[in-house]
């Protein structure tokens, strides 16, 4: 080999060498990006979606038949959507951000998290309540700590403090994206002496309130399980107080037991006042009965009224709308709801009828409640459903007589509310409207993720306009032109502080 010969090795090997090592580099850059995504050292990452291309980390908006999308854009044409987020590892909390445009006269645009997924129930934040903004453009608002407002027809109060330690009626009281503490007691209640037998069969999960006065609080259930599907059906039950949860049991699922199951429950020395419970479970759980000394039965917003029920069913209800829905055909019918008809005449579409006159202004019972809603123990609206196997829910509660029917809860400002009629004079809120131009407006709201449900590292998000119906023609659109959420959690250093604290 010659000098020259020798001289072009050297550079050859020279570049092979600078080529390995920027390779490798860009390998090195490669799986660090990766590894970097993976675990996210410093606890936070954001993703964002356009509706432009694929992204691996925000799922796309379904279903098909509820959403369209072009140059970028998703257009909502049914009520709910959903769309799931994929993340590397777990986080603490989401900031969730959405752009849009709600031209439509359904006033309320909600975001919710998943956070039980037999009760199949999400935790909804606000995106826009175009009530609120509305109202808060004539009617005096006060501003509270931490966002909190208070907006009065009229101005009777110089801060929010004064209003919250010397509450007017609550029937005047209408709250949204706030949580109100209030003595709910019913001044005509008596105890009942005798066990009362609940015979209707509610499929799935389904909660309601209860009342009680100087007497143990006790229920029965009696449930089978269907065994449709090969998956684990546990029950879970709980009893909640106005302060919080009180009781809790878990079952779980025996596939050598019989698939009829039961259990029961007491709690003595509880204080006087309105108690929820809720029986969670899925689809293939359906309750045949329950047994109770309690005469208050009130099932909240929604129940499956399961097949081989009892024949001409009948609920009474303090609901402004009711919505019905079924997958068996056989099921289909009409259903009489107050002075109006319903035609249920569709399979797997939900039907839905305004109840006229419900008002505060609606005789009671014969059970007063001293210090909430007006119509918290009025007779209600009387619902009578010929077939069973439907899905009847609306926005109040629903009991199988008139003298069961309690709601300890303040009215919400939902679509359904009518401030004048239902004589609305407060309104308490956390929510803060959407910011933007005319065109389009952002608004942001945190999920506190340690509360959510999580399967295969991904998390489901739903947006709700509701009363939006695909099949129906709608004056105006929902159009989302971005998805944005910041994720936070433990940095790595934070982790390694932990472990060696331990």
């Amino acid at each position: 080999m010659n000098e020259f010969e020798g001289l072009n090795y050297m550079n050859l090997k020279k570049t092979i060498i600078i080529t390995r090592i920027f390779l490798w580099l860009i390998l090195a850059i490669i799986l660090g990006w990766l590894i970097f995504l993976k675990i996210v050292p410093t606890g936070h990452i954001s993703y964002r979606h356009d509706f432009g291309k694929y992204n691996f980390f925000i799922g796309k908006l379904t279903p098909a038949e509820r959403v369209a999308v072009s140059q970028g854009l998703a257009q909502i044409k049914g009520d709910p959507v959903y769309f799931s987020l994929k993340t590397p590892r777990r986080f603490e909390r989401a900031s969730a951000t959405v752009k849009f445009k709600n031209t439509t006269v359904f006033p309320v645009m909600e975001i919710g998290l998943l956070s039980d997924k037999i009760a199949w129930s999400y935790d909804l934040k606000p995106l826009e309540n175009k009530i609120i903004d509305q109202l808060a453009l004539v009617w005096p608002v006060i501003d509270g700590p931490g966002g909190a407002r208070l907006i009065e027809r009229r101005k009777n109060y110089e801060t929010m403090e004064k209003f919250l330690n010397n509450l007017p009626s609550a029937s005047e009281i209408a709250l949204y994206d706030y949580s109100l503490k209030n003595k709910f007691l019913l001044a005509k209640y008596a105890p009942g002496s005798a066990e009362r037998l609940i015979d209707y069969r509610f499929r799935g999960a389904y909660q309601f309130y209860t009342y009680i006065k100087n007497e143990t609080l006790e229920y029965a259930f009696d449930f089978v399980d269907l065994n449709i599907n090969k998956d684990n059906d546990p029950v879970d039950i709980k009893v909640y107080s106005p302060a919080g949860l009180i009781y809790s049991k878990h079952l779980a699922d025996d596939p050598l037991a019989s698939p009829e199951r039961q259990s029961s429950f007491k709690i003595a020395d509880l204080p006087e006042g309105a108690y929820r419970i809720s029986f969670t479970a899925n689809d293939d759980i359906v309750t045949r009965a329950i047994i109770s000394r309690q005469s208050q039965f009130a099932l909240i917003n929604k129940v499956w009224l399961a097949g081989d029920n009892k024949k001409n069913l009948v609920l009474y209800t303090n609901s402004r709308q009711v919505s019905a829905q079924t997958a068996n055909p056989a099921s289909l019918g009409k259903i009489r709801i107050g002075q109006g008809v319903m035609d249920l005449n569709k399979t797997y579409q939900q039907f839905s009828l305004k109840i006229a006159g419900l008002s505060a202004s609606q005789p009671d019972s014969g059970l007063v409640a001293t210090s909430n809603r007006a119509d918290d123990a009025i007779g209600g609206a009387r619902i009578e459903l010929a077939k069973d196997d439907i899905i009847i829910s609306g926005d109040g509660v629903f009991s199988l007589d008139q003298a069961g029917l309690i709601d300890p809860r303040y009215k919400n400002v939902d679509k359904n509310i009518d401030v004048n009629q239902e004589k609305i004079n407060y309104i308490l809120t956390n929510y803060k409207s959407p910011s933007g131009s005319a065109e389009w407006q952002t608004a942001t709201v945190d999920f506190d993720l340690t509360k959510a449900y999580q399967e295969n590292g991904k998390y489901q998000f739903l947006i709700s306009v509701p009363g939006l119906k695909a099949e129906e023609a709608n004056q105006g659109e929902v159009i989302v032109k971005e998805i944005k959420v910041n994720l936070f959690g433990v940095s790595l250093w934070q982790k390694v502080k932990r472990y060696f604290k331990r």
